[in-house]
């Protein structure tokens, strides 16, 4: 089991799950969502856990965020971008990481704030026609960061066995 930190858009989520459904693996396990704490083994203690993403989230305010844009990963992942509000996506997602999550932090991937779309095969022309169809849709999406979910995964199903909300302040 893994524990993670995630952001679930409040948006009209019809054009994103079009997408999802037909090519994210993790479409029946959990809604579109930006990831701000990647899974991590649950062998750290999950009250630690609560206590120090509380402290980080309580000097934090309500943000907004713009979803505008498509990236291609270099694992073959459509994403999502985080246009306006991505500086503070990453300074929340580096403060994030720190205490007793500093040794998950990979220093060597660059976090990119995202929603997750699908995994897209590496056939180019199959995989130009999938990119041109969600181009189409136009995602185009303003929210604001004020909840971020803890959530338990179980790995074997990738399936979420609970979660803990968290409200940044007003």
């Amino acid at each position: 089991m893994s524990y993670a930190l995630v952001h679930y858009p409040n948006i009209n989520t019809e054009h994103i799950n079009q997408i999802r459904q037909r090519y994210d693996p993790q479409f029946d396990s959990i809604e579109p969502h930006i990831t701000l704490v990647f899974p991590i083994i649950e062998s750290i203690n999950k009250n630690h856990l609560i206590f120090h993403i509380d402290k980080i989230l309580s000097k934090w305010k309500i943000f907004p965020i713009h979803l505008q844009g498509l990236q291609k990963s270099w694992d073959e992942y459509l994403f999502l971008m985080v246009e306006s509000g991505k500086v503070e996506m990453i300074k929340l997602h580096n403060e994030l990481y720190t205490d007793i999550l500093a040794k998950y932090r990979k220093d060597n991937l660059l976090f990119v704030p995202h929603l997750t779309l699908g995994k897209f095969i590496k056939d180019t022309e199959v995989l130009l026609q999938d990119l041109a169809e969600a181009q189409r849709l136009n995602l185009n999406y303003r929210c604001f960061v004020d909840k971020l979910h803890l959530i338990n995964i179980a790995d074997e199903q990738r399936s979420i066995i609970w979660s803990k909300e968290f409200a940044l302040r007003n």
